[in-house]
């Protein structure tokens, strides 16, 4: 079996205790992908979108950097592509912030139905550890567009910050 993502890892995985491990039996693989609840991790409605994250049964990555959950956002009109993790830890991070981008973009419609606008345009954008990091072309423009209520959002000079990992 080839990974998707060409990385020349070409082993199969299932999950024990939240782990990704080596599965070298190809029936008990098969068993294990087969059975739906096993590769579920988390699924979610957010605002009008719908949020799930899957275990892949395989490494979308490489061995330097390990992708074996998926998290796709459903509803999203754009070509966004699905978020990748390492760990079921980081996948619950990524699934958590697409919980909140969904839920802030489906209140964000319904402003700008009502007459709000709060549209803005980025730069370039970075995603690290916990956070989405949007650069805009001016400070001005990032005190302008900051939302109300900021429990996930933060701003430093021309970059504002979406927090995932926020309670």
């Amino acid at each position: 079996m080839e990974s998707a993502g060409n990385s020349g890892d070409l082993q199969q995985y299932i999950l024990q205790d939240k782990q990704p491990v080596i599965c070298e039996d190809e029936t008990a693989w098969r068993t294990f992908i087969n059975n739906g609840n096993n590769l579920l991790v988390a699924q979610d409605l957010a605002g009008k979108f719908k949020v799930i994250t899957v275990f892949l049964g395989f490494n979308y990555g490489s061995a330097e950097q390990p992708k074996f959950f998926q998290t796709t956002c459903l509803g999203v009109t754009s070509e966004k592509r699905p978020d990748y993790a390492a760990t079921w830890e980081q996948a619950m991070l990524r699934h958590k912030g697409a919980i909140q981008c969904g839920e802030l973009l489906t209140k964000f419609e319904a402003e700008q139905t009502a007459g709000i606008d709060r549209s803005w345009e980025f730069i370039d954008c970075h995603v690290i550890p916990g956070e989405l990091r949007f650069i805009l072309k001016s400070e001005a423009e990032a005190l302008r567009v900051m939302p109300e209520d900021k429990t996930y959002w933060k701003r430093r000079g021309r970059m504002i910050i979406f927090c995932f990992d926020v309670d």
